[in-house]
This record gives structure tokens, sequence and C-alpha cells, in this order.
């Protein structure tokens, strides 16, 4: 098979951190993630024209279509080998977990959970749920305790989430794990500071609409849960409409906590990043969801690799050769730094480096 200088790296690394991986799986998957990382693309065509194959286009095509339908690309045996043996740093540290759902298609809900880092987040497990709307208790369950079994030792874990995840029965499922939770709640929530008394909605504890209200040992809904401590603010949805956020949480309502709280928008910037700022996973035109899942396994491999690569630089001083924001005010984030670095190497001739490993 015709190879390219990052062809070869890539294979190394793969076989390194996947020795037991087929060469009948190695091979065609080293040539999608060349295509995809050359192209920053989830687009089947152009994943096909940057393979390094001396071959018409539709054979390519064909190559990579017959890749995202073997049934042996899967996470549990290809990406989380590799995101756990990036994440070693993380030992003894506090990491947060973010839950999500994104719709990409009309046809592919997804329900993710990643781990926030510097801004961003990076994917760790997901399911693409059978069905539209919100995913069930045991969905979200099953996701969190694999995430974590994907994690170092002795970390302390803090799981955030929005609205959509508000119920009582995953809080206290966090908490049975001893691990933090903050959760989202809404604004027309019953919150009492007296259990044997109705609550009053959020908003009406919400006067200034300038300040975060903080909330400690109060108690929640008609059936009076808690106690917990919520914190609530004031500001404008995607669509301009101002609106109540807030949430519940075991760990004391204070500005810390709030500041804490804020990282739940990270993965947010990561779905960004796999949409319109990247990779256009919903464009992709696949409605399968075996197949969906395996390419979003190919997009989690770039993007790791991109993020690494990302604060590989920051760490070694490079981010102003590719960044013009003030050390506080960068203008990029790990993600595009790395497509940054990918361009600038392609204007001299030089190779991409390729390694999966986040620094602190």
């Amino acid at each position: 098979m015709p190879t390219s200088t990052r062809y070869d790296t890539i294979a190394a690394q793969l076989s390194m951190h996947l020795p037991t991986l087929r060469p009948r799986l190695r091979d065609p998957l080293v040539c999608a993630l060349v295509g995809m990382s050359q192209t920053v693309s989830a687009q089947q065509r152009a994943i096909a024209g940057a393979m390094p194959l001396q071959t018409k286009q539709q054979s390519k095509i064909q190559r990579l279509r017959r890749l995202l339908d073997t049934a042996t690309l899967t996470a549990t045996a290809v990406y989380q080998p590799i995101v756990r043996a990036a994440l070693t740093g993380l030992q003894r540290q506090r990491v947060h977990l973010l839950l999500d759902r994104v719709v990409l298609t009309k046809s592919q809900n997804v329900l993710v959970v990643s781990l926030g880092f510097r801004r961003r987040s990076l994917p760790l497990v997901w399911r693409i749920l059978p069905h539209q709307g919100s995913s069930s208790l045991t969905d979200q369950q099953t996701l969190l305790r694999a995430a974590a079994k994907l994690l170092p030792p002795r970390v302390r874990i803090t799981v955030h989430a929005d609205s959509e995840f508000r119920s009582q029965q995953l809080f206290g499922w966090i908490r049975n794990r001893r691990w933090n939770a903050i959760l989202g709640i809404r604004g027309n929530t019953p919150v009492t500071l007296d259990p044997s008394r109705a609550g009053q909605k959020l908003t009406t504890w919400l006067p200034d609409r300038e300040t975060v209200v903080y909330l400690n040992q109060v108690y929640l809904t008609e059936t009076r849960h808690g106690p917990v401590n919520v914190l609530g603010w004031w500001d404008k949805d995607d669509r301009g409409v101002l609106t109540c956020y807030a949430v519940m949480t075991n760990l004391r309502a204070t500005w810390q906590t709030y500041r804490i709280g804020s990282r739940r928008m990270w993965i947010e910037t990561m779905f960004r990043d796999w949409q319109s700022g990247g990779f256009e996973l919903g464009k992709t035109g696949i409605s399968n969801h075996e197949r969906f899942e395996r390419l979003i396994v190919l997009v989690c491999l770039v993007y790791l690799w991109f993020v690494s690569i990302g604060r590989w630089l920051v760490k070694r001083g490079y981010r102003t050769l590719l960044d013009a924001g003030a050390s506080q005010a960068w203008q990029q984030s790990l993600f595009t730094l790395a497509v940054a670095w990918q361009n600038r190497l392609r204007s001299f001739d030089q190779p991409m480096p390729v390694f999966w490993f986040v620094y602190l």
C-alpha cells in the first residue's frame, strides 16, 4: 500500500497504543485518519480525496465506506484505550464530566459525556439514541459509569449537566457515588427554605437581574427534594430572550461554585468544533446509526490528537506564532491552534507530529 510520512507516523502510534489491532482494520483506519486530519472534515468525499492511495477517487470512497461498515471499529476497542492513556496525567486531579445531548441531524440524536479541559472538552463516551428527544436515566447512568472508568485513579469528579438532566434520581445517584453534582434546573422550579411550607418559583427569588442569587440548604419542587444548594441568575438565551438560569448542587452556593459551574458550557464549544467550527458532522448524509457511530470514532481520534497538539504548543511557548491575542484573551482554542499549526507546517513542508497525550 502506498504510504506517506503521516501515514507511517499514525500507523506507528496506533500500533503502540493498540498492539492487538489487526492490519486488516489498522491500515484502512490509518488511511481514513490521514484524510480526515488533512481536511479537518467528516465529509466522506473530502476524507477519501486526502487518503494516501494511488487509485481512483471512487475506489477511495468505497474503501472508506467499507471501513465504516466494519463491525470491529468500535469506540471500546479503538478509541477508549487511547483516551485512557492520554489522560494518565490527571491522576489525583479534580475533573469535570460534562453530560449533554446534541442533535447532529434529524436521525442522529447523540448523548455524550466529555471531560472539561481548557475551555473545550474531550469526548469520552457517547451513545446514539434510537429515538428523538431526551435520554433515559439508565442511558445517563450507563454513560457516566463508562466515562469514569476511563479516568485515572483517585480523581475527584464533578458532574455538570443542563436543565434537561434535572432529575432528582440522577442527582441522588451521582451523590451516592461520592461525586459532586452541578445540574441545571428551570426558573419555574418551586424553592422553599422550610420543607413544611410550599415553595415559590425560583424567579421570585431573583428580583435583581444583574446579580447571582446564592441559596444554601433549600428544598425543591412540590416533593420538597433536599436540602440542596441553588445558584440562580438572569441571562439571555440563544434567541436573545431574557431567561432565568439556575443549578442545584451539593457544593456550597458561592461565587466560586458559580465559576466552576460555567465549565458546563465547554462541551458546547466541542460540539461547535464537531459541526460548523470544524468537521461538519451534521452534513455527512449518513443516516445509519452504526456507520455514523464509527465515523464519530474517527472524529474523536483526530479531535483528541489535535487538542493534544494544541496543548503541547502552549506548553512549548509556540502559541504566539499562531494566535495574536493577549495572554488572557486567546483568539484560538487548543483545537484551532493545532489546525493553524498544521497549516504553518505545510508552508514549510514539515510533517505534523502525531501523539495522543493531554499535558496539564
